[in-house]
């Protein structure tokens, strides 16, 4: 083969397969972490304390409140009051938690989460936030108000789901896990091929399919610190932080896995037969 033409295909081939690991690797931890419904729902579970779930409470609050004939500033106090309970924080967590269930379940009718039923332990303690404020509301009003609460529409019928190993994002995800998985196998092949020397070709491609599955997981844990240095700094902060961490593990087995493939073709690395010294006259 001519010599320009090989180097061109090594060349080619090597590139294409960095690209497939990268997308591999992406997808299939990507796949992890859609399929996954109870873990995300814990990653997710800080954002139960961002303003948009807190604000999204305390302004529903308000407003039962007002159409009940409080004044509106004695109203959101008592909202905001709430908000800092233990029970309305397990709720809302819980409803965080539910909202992704709800979202992975493929049922054709679609889903909804019950907020009642989530909401009916925080009655007892939005009764005391109102009392705290001088509002004379009966324990039996307030958890009238909240059983009268709409269910809330997570999928609409017929939509797919938006999580879950049904969802299209998997499906997405899937695929290219496959496409690259091909790639890596009929561009390494190519590679093994015009290199002249199949152990030191699988030697290299097993070494740089390593260092990136390794670099991934370690970017993995980097970005989780960067993200969210303190530990809960903030709710959409540790969020992030913790959907980066989850299933970083994945890559680092196949880096690893990868590496002692590596280390075995160093091992039986071919050496060349050393040339008979000529007889001396």
């Amino acid at each position: 083969m001519n010599p320009g033409l090989t180097r061109f295909l090594s060349s080619l081939a090597a590139w294409v397969f960095g690209l497939a690991t990268t997308v591999l690797l992406i997808s299939f931890w990507g796949r992890a972490v859609v399929v996954d419904t109870d873990e995300l729902a814990d990653n997710l579970a800080p954002l139960s304390e961002s303003e948009e779930v807190t604000g999204r409470f305390s302004d529903w609050m308000t407003t039962q409140l007002t159409d009940s004939g409080v004044p509106s500033d004695p109203a959101e106090e008592a909202a905001t009051l709430s908000l800092f309970t233990p029970e309305v924080k397990q709720a809302l967590a819980a409803l965080v938690g539910e909202v992704v269930h709800a979202a992975a379940e493929p049922a054709p009718e679609g889903t909804a989460v019950d907020m009642a039923s989530i909401f009916t332990p925080t009655v007892p303690a939005v009764t005391a936030s109102l009392a705290s404020q001088g509002i004379p509301a009966p324990e039996t009003e307030v958890a009238s108000i909240v059983a009268g609460l709409d269910p809330l529409v997570i999928r609409e019928p017929g939509a797919a789901p938006m999580v879950g190993s049904a969802s299209p994002t998997a499906r997405r995800l899937g695929i290219a896990s496959v496409l690259a998985g091909a790639a890596l196998v009929v561009f390494g092949a190519l590679y093994v091929l015009v290199s002249g020397n199949w152990v030191r070709a699988m030697r290299t491609l097993s070494t740089r399919f390593a260092v990136g599955a390794l670099t991934f997981a370690l970017l993995l844990k980097l970005g989780s610190w960067v993200l969210d240095p303190g530990g809960g700094r903030a709710p959409v902060s540790e969020s992030l932080s913790q959907l980066a961490d989850s299933k970083w593990l994945i890559p680092a087995f196949i880096g690893l896995a990868a590496s002692m493939g590596a280390l075995f073709f160093w091992v039986i690395r071919s050496t060349k037969p050393v040339a008979a010294n000529p007889p001396t006259v």
